[in-house]
């Protein structure tokens, strides 16, 4: 994985933006310092502890459902079980692995603004999501799906969980696990399929030569852009040609500052090297 961070302290807390680079309050939640990612609680343990369910109003009627609200939560703690609500239209209930996961989602996707609607994320009264009226949504799927055993979580064990850096929404996606055969108008046709705005900017890691998939980051024009095609696109099933192997296309946040911090540093390293 190609993702660049910098972490201070025992805890990795998220540096402070300098004022040039600070966006409106309306645009970003503020950062926080957070423990380390860590497995959840309900995989380590079983059961899950009081708080580990939010509840998300402002959800698009038409474009969003169970496996939409997994993609982009999914980020920020596993995730349990997803409901929608029959007698409050555009809001479900989020079972999260712990209440960590709860407290990252609230504090980084409360108030997002997503398909035209900003998300109202907050902790809910539950203990738990119980599979109870189920309806079927606008699109024809479920209102209620169960996400505990898919593969898709990030945080199913304290290795798999310390790779996740956790970020806020950002303009910049972090694509990796794609195909060696992805281009960067592979990426415009799947957006152009799936009725999501394109990219501005695209940018391909050199891999190495024993490397069996890609990584990248994909540039939109705003934040809400790159929120919507996190939503649509992240998990997405790609086919490997003449090969019967589909691989899962990942998406995550990727925020330019931290990258912007350490840069200089790369390049110094390297010319240091090369002197040698």
């Amino acid at each position: 994985m190609n993702t660049i961070f910098i972490s201070i302290g025992s805890h990795g807390p998220l540096l402070p933006l300098p004022s040039r680079y600070r966006m409106g309050s309306r645009d970003t939640p503020e950062l926080v310092a957070y423990p380390l990612p860590q497995a959840s609680s309900s995989y380590m343990h079983g059961g899950n502890p009081s708080g580990s369910v939010v509840m998300v109003s402002g959800l698009h009627q038409l474009k969003m459902n169970c496996s939409r609200v997994f993609n982009l939560f999914c980020l920020y703690g596993n995730i349990e079980k997803v409901k929608f609500m029959k007698t409050i239209p555009g809001t479900a209930l989020v079972e999260m692995g712990d209440e960590y996961a709860v407290e990252r989602a609230v504090t980084h996707l409360n108030n997002v603004k997503l398909f035209g609607k900003r998300l109202n994320v907050c902790v809910s009264k539950q203990h738990s999501v119980v599979p109870s009226q189920i309806f079927e949504l606008e699109d024809g799927t479920s209102s209620y799906k169960d996400f505990a055993m898919s593969k898709n979580n990030r945080f199913t064990s304290a290795g798999q969980a310390s790779k996740n850096i956790i970020q806020p929404p950002s303009c910049v996606l972090h694509y990796y696990n794609v195909p060696l055969c992805v281009t960067e108008e592979t990426f415009v046709k799947l957006c152009e399929d799936h009725e999501v705005l394109s990219f501005i900017k695209y940018k391909v890691f050199d891999p190495k030569p024993s490397a069996k998939t890609l990584s990248g980051l994909l540039e939109w024009e705003c934040k809400t852009d790159a929120v919507e095609a996190l939503t649509v696109l992240n998990h997405y099933q790609i086919r490997v040609p003449s090969k019967l192997v589909v691989l899962i296309l990942l998406l995550s946040f990727f925020f330019l500052f931290y990258f912007m911090l350490i840069l200089p540093l790369l390049k110094k390293k390297k010319s240091e090297v090369s002197a040698a």
